[in-house]
């Protein structure tokens, strides 16, 4: 499949950043100094209202089959669900029912959760603190079927294509223009870069490694693992020895002329220096608990302990980046995806009950991503194929509960269907990204820096966020 993805200097750059890792093994602070990234956003606020904030980000790599996440109950709409669904169907008696508050479907329709995701369904329903997003995807501008045919409006290159409609979320506007590859939580993270006074290096933190999303034009993402990059030794040895030490392992760094190994060496000697840096911010701290042994689970809880050492090193403005694998369910999904679902909705339960121990749920907002949906239709597997709208959850203290946006005519080669269920969205991942902004603290004239096409939609801010 033809990919639209282009590596720039500032991509290449931004990829080899988000290979710096972090350890928390305690270390010395003392003068290191750290206070950037890579320079000043181009529209540093000093101020910002509100306090700390974070965005959590939980990219569902492979492309999340949501149609089987949120599952219409009525008699009429289930009928329609199930016919090509067909062994994928989840049967009716467990579907656990949304009640959404001010939400009425065009058609009629009633909805539910998988019953995987149990441990969601009550911040939903009686905590109203889970957002749902319906049909959520990358567009241009609304888009409908006849649109779509006669290529009146254009459509986002490569739709079905893993890395192209990951770069897209991700970045949306890249495929108009040339934005650096810069995500939105990057253009975000330089336009809030002057609100973190102290160590604006941990502005943007990955805890999955490579990513689009947080690389901007000033901040680059920092990845966190479990392996610290101090040599061993130095944990031994004293102040001294431990500089000469770090003073040779510089020296090697930027021992090439080569452009490509000088700039290496500036990505992993900064990333030494912030490992140190962390680490001491983290030292003496525990690992909360509560948190399920998964994945997400032991990523979430990494999260979790950062941001509570956030006044201390300085941060008023966060993103995370987390994310999962295993969705690209081509056959048998059944063996798999409840797995997947259960994970998802634990971590995100014990996450969100932590933030609210911590007193920071308002100021902390997670969300799901993924490439595309796919399939309506089960395929002759026992799986679904790439398609293109999904749908996401919104969770934390200041979400508003309810269902948004649309959820399509489920018909196949109804309205909304360009073949086997592949629904164009009726959402676009720009307005997800601009109302997740203007949160953040993003003003409504600055939305355009970070998510280039929003004017083209009605609606900028799709009302899930309290404010």
């Amino acid at each position: 499949m033809t990919k639209a993805r282009h590596m720039t200097r500032r991509g290449f750059l931004g990829r080899l950043a988000a290979l710096g890792g972090a350890g928390a093994a305690a270390t010395s602070l003392s003068s290191l100094g750290l206070m950037g990234a890579l320079g000043a956003g181009r529209a540093a606020a000093a101020d910002l209202g509100g306090g700390y904030r974070a965005l959590v980000c939980i990219f569902l790599y492979g492309g999340n089959d949501s149609f089987n996440m949120i599952v219409p109950r009525d008699p009429t709409g289930y009928a329609g669900y199930a016919g090509p669904r067909r062994g994928l169907a989840v049967p009716l008696g467990s579907v656990l029912p949304l009640h959404p508050p001010g939400h009425l479907d065009p058609l009629g329709r009633e909805f539910g959760l998988h019953p995987s995701l149990a441990a969601l369904h009550p911040l939903f329903e009686t905590e109203g603190r889970l957002g749902v997003v319906l049909n959520a995807g990358t567009l241009r501008a609304p888009l409908t079927k006849a649109q779509y045919r006669s290529g009146q409006v254009a459509v986002p290159p490569a739709i079905g294509s893993h890395d192209d409609q990951q770069v897209q979320w991700q970045a949306p506007g890249s495929f108009d223009r040339d934005l650096g590859l810069t995500g939105w939580h990057g253009r975000l993270a330089d336009l809030m870069y002057g609100a973190n006074s102290g160590l604006g290096t941990f502005t943007n933190i990955s805890l999955a490694g490579d990513n689009v999303i947080q690389v901007g034009e000033s901040v680059l993402p920092f990845s966190v693992s479990g392996s610290s990059l101090d040599l061993p030794i130095s944990r031994y040895a004293g102040s001294a020895l431990e500089g000469r030490l770090r003073d040779g392992v510089s020296r090697l760094l930027f021992a090439s002329p080569h452009v490509l190994a000088n700039a290496y060496g500036q990505v992993k000697d900064r990333a030494l220096v912030a490992n140190a840096a962390l680490a001491q911010a983290l030292a003496g701290s525990a690992a909360p608990t509560g948190f399920p042994n998964t994945r997400l689970g032991n990523q979430l809880s990494t999260v979790a302990q950062i941001m509570a050492v956030a006044p201390q090193i300085g941060i008023q403005r966060q993103t995370f980046f987390c994310a999962m694998g295993g969705f690209d369910t081509h056959s048998n999904q059944n063996d798999s995806q409840p797995g997947l679902l259960q994970e998802l909705a634990e971590g995100l339960r014990a996450f969100y009950d932590h933030t609210v121990a911590a007193g920071m749920a308002d100021q902390v907002t997670s969300f799901t991503a993924s490439e595309f949906g796919r399939t309506f239709a089960m395929n002759a597997s026992l799986g679904t194929d790439h398609a293109w709208g999904g749908h996401q959850f919104v969770l934390g203290g200041a979400v508003n509960g309810d269902l948004y946006g649309v959820m399509p005519d489920l018909a196949i080669e109804g309205p909304d269907d360009i073949g086997t269920g592949r629904f164009i969205p009726t959402t676009a991942v720009d307005q997800i990204a601009a109302t997740l902004a203007l949160w953040f603290g993003v003003s409504p004239a600055e939305l355009p820096l970070v998510t280039p096409n929003i004017g083209n939609f009605a609606a900028a801010d799709l009302g899930f966020m309290a404010g």
